[in-house]
């Protein structure tokens, strides 16, 4: 049985949260080739909606890691609740943005895309997270 001292001593090993954004990557290359063969005409929107959705998640992984390791656990607590609100304020601001900017988009894949992405990794975070490193 270790003591008190030497678990305060040994240093938390930092969740590999990058695994996330890798998932998320593959899965978003592995649609976007489908989507070549079998829907070329959603090819962009997807594509586009994916990088939002990639680009919000590494904004959320980037302040979460930020306070990773504070004793009191106050830092990670608040950088993960600002991650998480500037990941959905990334993602919304990005897609209205598309929607405005580009015309051929389609609306319908674009939403399927981001929700599909972030329920992906939501669903896969404690797998992927828990495997060593």
């Amino acid at each position: 049985m270790r003591s008190l001292n030497a678990t305060r001593k040994s240093s938390i090993r930092r969740p590999v949260l990058w695994r996330l954004i890798l998932l998320q990557c593959l899965v978003l290359l592995v649609a976007s080739l489908l989507s070549v063969l079998f829907w070329p005409e959603w090819v962009k929107s997807l594509l586009l909606a994916g990088l939002i959705s990639v680009l919000a998640q590494s904004f959320w992984i980037w302040r979460s890691l930020r306070g990773f390791g504070d004793p009191k656990s106050g830092a990670y607590l608040a950088g993960a609740a600002a991650g998480m609100l500037g990941k959905w304020v990334i993602i919304f601001v990005g897609l209205l943005l598309l929607w405005r900017s580009e015309l051929d988009i389609s609306v319908a894949v674009t939403v399927v895309t981001v929700f599909g992405l972030n329920t992906l990794t939501a669903i896969a975070a404690p797998i992927l997270i828990s495997q060593p490193h």
